[in-house]
């Protein structure tokens, strides 16, 4: 099979495409036919060697796809299924034609592939993060970063379940931001009484998903660090935020699950902003790592 590769650690130029033996799928797992796979900050530091991972590897940590093949004890999907999930490994995964997975969910008609491989990271993170929280109900959050794939997923979440919320974005997103149903508010100075000023109460949480700096402010619009969680800053533990970061033992296919339900009932929106095939797969990093992309960007082998 085709896979963006990397054999040495580095900057984004170390991805390049090769042929490599096509992985077998074992007890539990399925083979997926890549159809689309998500590009996604963590996986910018592990192509640049934070993760540790030994060489060659293929990252990628969702996808969207057909099952090709099942593996043994595998019961209730079929050959040929529409799933997205994410790899079983962080060295054999989504960046190339075929990936072995053994989390994943179902792929409901009317839900593209790639609709579908931009929800799986941040469906399961927004859905914990708002877990973490516990808003009461009716109540107010401030979701930042509110135009991304994360951010805007927790914003769509937190209307679902009632909430009034105020996002924060760049300029160039506050119309995509009020379409998800948020009060935007454009980052930048004085931004805690700017966003006072629009809310109709007092901000019962307080959700970061930018990373940017921003928790401090957070922290500010609650008087205190109870119910503010980052998913993007772990530096904000040294201000006694609560921090959380996806990992294999806390993935939950059921909230990708329900956010593709919405996609396929018209209630949920994702924002692609470009494709690249998988021999430009450096190209995605650098444009993810040069910021304002606005949308996701997927990789599509």
């Amino acid at each position: 099979m085709r896979a963006a590769v990397i054999t040495s650690f580095g900057a984004a130029d170390v991805l390049h495409e090769a042929e490599v033996d096509t992985p077998v799928p074992g007890p539990g797992q399925v083979l997926v036919e890549v159809r689309a796979a998500g590009v996604n900050p963590a996986e910018l530091l592990a192509r640049s060697g934070d993760f540790d991972l030994p060489a060659p590897a293929i990252i990628g940590f969702e996808f969207a796809g057909t099952v090709a093949a099942l593996g043994d004890d595998v019961t209730g999907i079929e050959v040929g299924a529409r799933v997205a999930g994410w790899p079983d490994s962080f060295a054999q995964g989504s960046y190339a034609e075929f990936t072995l997975s053994s989390n994943y969910t179902t792929i409901p008609d009317g839900v593209s592939f790639t609709d579908a491989a931009a929800t799986v990271i941040a469906a399961d993170n927004a859905a914990r993060g708002l877990a973490l929280l516990r808003p009461s109900p009716g109540g107010t959050i401030v979701v930042t970063g509110a135009s991304g794939a994360l951010g805007g997923a927790a914003v769509q979440f937190a209307r679902l379940q009632g909430l009034t919320v105020i996002g924060i974005s760049g300029r160039s997103s506050l119309e995509y931001v009020q379409s998800l149903g948020a009060t935007a508010v454009e980052h930048g100075d004085d931004l805690a009484d700017r966003v006072r000023a629009v809310a109709p109460g007092p901000i019962d949480a307080a959700l970061d998903t930018a990373g940017k700096g921003l928790v401090s402010t957070l922290v500010d619009l609650r008087g205190g660090t109870g119910r503010v969680v980052t998913l993007a800053d772990p530096a904000a533990t040294a201000q006694g935020v609560t921090f959380s970061a996806g990992h294999p033992g806390n993935r939950d296919r059921r909230p990708v699950r329900e956010a593709f339900e919405h996609i396929a009932a018209g209630r949920w929106r994702t924002r692609i902003a470009r494709t690249f095939p998988l021999h430009r797969a450096g190209d995605a990093h650098r444009t993810l790592e040069a910021g304002h992309t606005g949308g996701k960007l997927l990789l599509v082998p």
